[in-house]
């Protein structure tokens, strides 16, 4: 479990890092600045952007709700919907078009997939909304990867404040890990293959030159070829860059050539773990299971310290089959400070977020 300091210091590293170096050569499709907002007594990193157009979602609200939902499109289970859904979402991306939704700055950006919670005081909801508005009276507000099961009273302060929810997915949580290994066949099944010993089991201590630069590229291998190229692409800087800090734990499979061929990235927390990073060498039979092992690697990691686990969203049948639950995640947004004519588009995009979007999730299970 990470204190209070120990989770300020990370923030500082972290963000001193893309300070050093630069935003590209860390992720190479993300345009943005970063530096620290103090909520509190929390230090966290914060990330500001004056219009460009976004190539990632994690800090770009078109390529979120726009893009990214037009490529998922083409895998929605309804065949016949799926055309009118793509017009629909192209309506609100012109309309976006007409707000600068991406002059955007999101507090608490980790820029990864899904952040956890670090207890954030609700309280200070007002207060703090009140001194972004005056730092930045012209972006949108933003505040990324929250969910009720784990921040409600973080959520009802920021509607309070004035912030508006908008469904962005559904991600799968198991509180009581214990549990669900003594309930569900196919976690078992994991831990039988990975007691079988096919591939050595490292947790990272020291992280080489050619560790980085296999991660990269077999990371590269599943979010950016295989499933999406608006995903961030983390480079090999990146990758020594969260192991140096400590802000992620990497746990690699290594074959007995002792080549990386699956790996997780796991971060914690207080109590909670996530595996943002993950990849494995998509050439290989399926039959392996680097999938699965990677997988469980960051699930036996949470299972052994007693976390509740987030597995983010997607292979939905494949975590519920594991006893995850769904649980709505939203972003939050605050726009009320801005020009009517750029607010607009943003309460179009909140009402199909909401009546369409959120119900859509919820029956095909997404």
């Amino acid at each position: 479990m990470l204190e209070i300091k120990a989770l300020n210091q990370l923030a500082r590293d972290y963000v001193a890092g893309f300070n050093v170096s630069g935003v590209a050569p860390l992720i190479s499709n993300l345009n943005t600045s970063v530096t620290l907002f103090d909520w509190g007594q929390h230090h966290i990193p914060m990330t500001i952007n004056d219009g460009a157009a976004g190539r990632t979602f994690v800090c770009s609200p078109r390529v979120a709700y726009v893009d990214y939902t037009l490529e998922e499109l083409d895998h929605f289970p309804d065949r016949r919907l799926a055309p009118l859904l793509r017009g629909v979402v192209r309506g609100v991306g012109a309309a976006l078009s007409l707000s600068s939704a991406d002059r955007i700055v999101h507090v608490n950006n980790w820029m990864l997939s899904t952040t956890l919670p670090i207890g954030l005081d609700p309280a200070l909801a007002q207060d703090q909304t009140r001194r972004l508005v005056e730092a930045f009276p012209n972006h949108f507000l933003a505040i990324r990867s929250l969910n009720g099961r784990h921040e409600g009273p973080f959520l009802r302060a920021l509607e309070a404040a004035g912030w508006q929810l908008l469904p962005s997915r559904q991600v799968f949580l198991i509180d009581d890990l214990q549990e669900a290994f003594s309930q569900r066949r196919d976690l078992r099944r994991d831990e039988a293959l990975w007691q079988k010993g096919d591939f050595l089991h490292e947790d990272l201590a020291e992280m080489t030159q050619e560790d980085a630069r296999r991660l990269a590229h077999i990371y590269q291998l599943l979010y950016l070829e295989k499933y999406s190229a608006l995903n961030p692409a983390f480079s090999e800087a990146f990758f020594r860059l969260t192991h140096k800090i400590g802000l992620i734990r990497y746990r690699v499979l290594r074959d007995k050539a002792a080549i990386i061929q699956g790996f997780c990235g796991v971060y914690t927390f207080g109590r909670y773990a996530t595996a943002p990073i993950l990849g494995y060498n998509t050439s290989l039979p399926q039959s392996l299971g680097l999938y699965r092992l990677s997988f469980h690697s960051a699930t036996r990691y949470a299972l052994e310290r007693g976390l509740q686990f987030n597995l983010s969203s997607g292979a939905t049948q494949f975590k519920r089959n594991r006893g995850a639950s769904a649980e709505m995640e939203y972003t939050a947004y605050y726009f009320r400070h801005l020009a009517g004519a750029r607010r607009a588009p943003f309460w179009l995009l909140k009402t199909v977020a909401q009546r369409l979007g959120e119900p859509l999730l919820r029956k095909y299970d997404l």
